[in-house]
């Protein structure tokens, strides 16, 4: 009897390596490094670093002189009008004209005070084809400047957004990177336990026919009832179900890990490996606190939302105060018939002009307004504040959770090895006829779960390493 238990052994064995010798060996680092060159998430976040560093190319070209040209040419019209004459009344005449222009024109913000130097030459030229009247007007060069006075300065606030703009989206493409591969090892787990519950599945599977043999011999011979060889016979069902529903399990499983990859067809029917435990890794909890409050994304969105809520209160009270605007500009100016004369004797040319609007009565407008933002911003910190609680309290969750885990897995793989041993021994005892199969389908689904929760130990312990990187931004703990 015992060199046939042997056999079935050995059998059993040789069809396991026959059933695995055409199929890829999977890690979890090759599933990691093909998250890291393939997955959508980080090729999002990579854009994202991109846009935002094409935002501050933008505002830098716009604190660069702006060079134009304006052309209005032809501006002709043939048509009956209505001109005033000089005793007052109206007669409608018909005009043929062309009022035609070119404008040169260069411009420079001052990002400091939100104004503006401005340099430009104009030419326009009137042509009255019904009286046959010709004559230019220019402005050789003219120089000046435009200055707000108690408004909105957009360029200051635009450089401070946009500069914790881009740390935040290069912030977030290093935390989405550790976010794929956290998420990468979760997936990989499922597959992990799906595949393990399949070759459960599938040993049960194998005993099992091998134990009807057995006891279909037995009772036979009137050594066994017939109930048990009826329940031998159920419990094989169950294991040929079982290993039905594992195998779809299993491709479900793989199917959710190679869409996340961003390959759906990546490599087939692959047996993915447990990976090894590394050395004993001792946590600091309040050094990933604060490397968690320097390196998160969120932490400079909490800073640029704040600076934005400053921004919106002072853009409010600009909109509702006082404003005011100067203006100034020297030069030379002529109109003549003559175009040369435009050029050659152009008069000097002065403006300034300062316009300012006071609202005298807003009926609390201004004030309600710059309560409203001020509000906002308020309640924009309040929920900032709580965000960052939980964040904290997120990382000290995971730390208690990653260091009892590691304390669990030793003591979980010795619990396996022998709930697999005692399973051999069970196995044995049954053939020989010393134990009932009650005690036999005990010892088996010990070992079947001592494995699932060997595993489902594994998959806490990698997604919590993997969770806490992607909180803390450190990529590698001591």
């Amino acid at each position: 009897m015992n060199i046939r238990i042997r056999n079935i052994i050995i059998g059993v064995c040789i069809l396991g390596v026959f059933s695995l010798s055409g199929q890829y060996e999977l890690t979890l680092e090759e599933i990691l490094s093909e998250v890291r060159a393939n997955a959508s998430s980080i090729k999002m976040a990579k854009t994202d670093v991109e846009i935002s560093a094409a935002q501050m190319n933008f505002y830098k070209s716009d604190l660069k002189p702006n060079i134009g040209l304006d052309l209005l040419l032809p501006n002709f019209i043939n048509t009956s009008t209505q001109v005033t004459q000089p005793d007052g009344s109206i007669a409608f005449q018909q005009i043929t004209q062309n009022n035609s222009s070119i404008s040169l024109f260069a411009t420079q913000n001052i990002a400091p005070t939100g104004g503006q130097l401005f340099v430009q030459s104009d030419l326009q030229r009137f042509d009255d084809f019904s009286t046959d009247v010709k004559q230019y007007n220019g402005v050789p060069i003219r120089v000046g400047f435009v200055q707000p006075f108690f408004g909105y300065n957009r360029f200051k606030w635009d450089k401070k957004i946009l500069n914790i703009l881009q740390k935040e989206s290069a912030s977030a493409y290093n935390i989405a990177v550790e976010d794929a591969q956290w998420r990468a090892t979760v997936l990989y787990f499922d597959v992990l336990l799906a595949q393990a519950n399949k070759d459960i599945a599938t040993t049960n599977k194998g005993v099992n026919d091998k134990l009807v043999e057995i006891t279909k011999e037995r009772f036979s011979l009137g050594k066994t009832s017939r109930d048990e060889l009826l329940q031998i016979e159920m419990s094989l069902k169950g294991a040929v179900l079982s290993e039905n529903q594992a195998k779809n399990q299993v491709q479900q499983a793989l199917n959710s890990m190679y869409t996340f990859m961003g390959n759906k067809d990546w490599k087939k029917d692959p047996i993915c490996i447990i990976p090894e435990l590394p050395e004993d890794i001792i946590l600091d909890e309040n050094e990933l606190i604060q490397k968690a409050l320097k390196n998160r994304p969120e932490i400079l969105r909490y800073e640029r939302e704040l600076i934005e809520g400053d921004q919106n209160i002072a853009q409010t009270k600009s909109q509702y105060g006082i404003s005011a605007e100067l203006y100034a500009g020297f030069g030379f100016a002529r109109g003549s018939e003559n175009i040369d004369e435009v050029y050659k004797n152009p008069f000097d040319e002065q403006q300034v002009r300062l316009s300012v609007s006071v609202p005298l009565m807003d009926w609390g407008k201004k004030k309600e307004a710059v309560k409203i933002a001020t509000l906002r911003k308020a309640n924009m910190q309040q929920r900032i504040t709580q965000e960052t609680l939980e964040l904290e309290n997120r990382v000290r969750s995971l730390v208690t959770q990653f260091v009892q885990t590691q304390n669990d897995l030793i003591l979980l793989q010795e619990i396996k090895d022998v709930a697999e041993e005692r399973f051999g021994i069970s196995n044995q005892r049954y053939t020989l006829g010393n134990i009932s199969i009650t005690d036999l389908t005990l010892a088996q689904r010990e070992k079947d779960q001592t494995l699932r929760d060997y595993i489902q130990a594994l998959k806490v312990y990698w997604s919590t390493y993997y969770e806490l990187r992607t909180l803390s931004g450190i990529t590698t703990f001591n």
